[in-house]
């Protein structure tokens, strides 16, 4: 057996092996990046019409008061023209006098709850991770597998065969190239990226960067607006766009305050977020790191400022599920998903037509 045979043979029996997984984790997130575009395309009646410093320290308190489980606030942007208040699968939408427009939870919509988990693990808990992200990296090498294979017949590509003209396996058979090759790209990434998700201690340290020491003015303690000011006076040029403070760990209580005249104030670290400029394609990745109660800045750190290993990690949750990126890479991304649909089901039926379908006829 040659090379060529060798691939071709890999990516037949391996692709075969993991087109039950991949069409699950393909066909849920058809489902997951449409309610994800619903979402973002719907503007709630609301017209952009950005805050003032003093409007978005206002809102900041007014809202944490309000909403003390949340632990994100999002101003108005000219790609979400509302206020949002958002945790873990919630989020809660504002005018700009703070009246609530919507609440949503992602976890009440119809089937939402089970197409996540099946996209995740299958529903079969910790285990079912694992094996959707080898099944990811293997579905990674069965595509650079047949980006290989197709360079080497590149010259009978026509752009008429991408949709089958018939139910015949040659026609689906052009179709799956075609279209896989239109796909590949992008459809390599989302393997890599949700394998990368799963074993995420390969990536993650990448993002611990130590911030250059500057020095910074310092900002009274527990006053919003003495602080964005200072934040916002460190990048002049770009946009504050939320603030985060620490997410409480998943079943963990907070421990109960030790008593005593001495007591020192717990310190109250919280995360501003900016865009460099309203286009940027990763949002809120600029960042400064402040402590509320005393009012000092700790760290500033722009992305581009990180070096490529950094700037990389950062990317590969955002490049799997859309987080922070503009809503025409989700509609890219669930194109795909829709695409790779096709291309699957079209590859099983020849697949086992040409397989199993022979053995049939003879054993008849």
């Amino acid at each position: 057996m040659n090379m060529v045979s060798a691939l071709k043979w890999i990516h037949n029996w391996v692709g075969f092996t993991i087109s039950i997984t991949m069409l699950i984790v393909l066909t849920t997130g058809v489902y997951l990046g449409s309610v994800d575009l619903l979402k973002r395309t719907d503007s709630l009646g609301q017209t952009f019409v950005p805050l003032t410093l003093e409007k978005k320290a206002e809102t900041v308190a007014s809202v944490f008061e309000r909403y003390p489980e949340m632990s994100t606030v999002r101003f108005p942007t000219e790609h979400t023209p509302y206020i949002q208040a958002t945790a873990r699968g919630k989020a809660i939408a504002l005018d700009n006098e703070l009246n609530e427009l919507a609440s949503r939870a992602s976890f009440d919509l119809p089937f939402y709850e089970t197409a996540f988990w099946l996209h995740r693990n299958f529903l079969i808990d910790n285990g079912g991770k694992y094996i959707n992200a080898w099944a990811s990296l293997a579905g990674a090498i069965v595509t650079l597998i047949g980006i290989y294979l197709w360079w080497r017949v590149r010259n009978g590509f026509r752009l008429k065969q991408t949709l089958p003209k018939n139910t015949r396996s040659s026609s689906l058979l052009k179709s799956h190239i075609q279209l896989g090759l239109f796909i590949s790209i992008p459809l390599f990434i989302l393997c890599v990226s949700g394998f990368l998700i799963t074993y995420n201690s390969l990536w993650t340290g990448a993002l611990n960067q130590k911030p250059v020491t500057q020095s910074f003015a310092v900002s009274q303690g527990n006053d919003w607006l003495s602080q964005l000011t200072n934040a916002q006076q460190v990048w002049p040029n770009s946009e504050l766009v939320s603030v985060s403070k620490p997410r409480s760990k998943r079943g963990k209580k907070p421990n109960a305050a030790p008593q005593g005249e001495n007591q020192k104030p717990k310190a109250q670290m919280f995360t501003i977020q900016f865009d460099e400029h309203p286009g940027v394609w990763l949002r809120e990745a600029d960042r400064i790191s402040i402590n509320h109660t005393t009012g000092v800045i700790e760290s500033a750190l722009k992305h581009s400022d990180r070096p490529l290993s950094g700037r990389v990690a950062s990317f590969v949750r955002p490049l799997h599920d859309g987080l922070n990126m503009p809503a025409s890479y989700v509609a890219l991304i669930t194109l795909v998903s829709l695409t790779g649909t096709g291309i699957l089901s079209f590859s099983l039926v020849t697949f086992c037509r040409r397989t199993f379908g022979g053995k049939t006829k003879k054993a008849a």
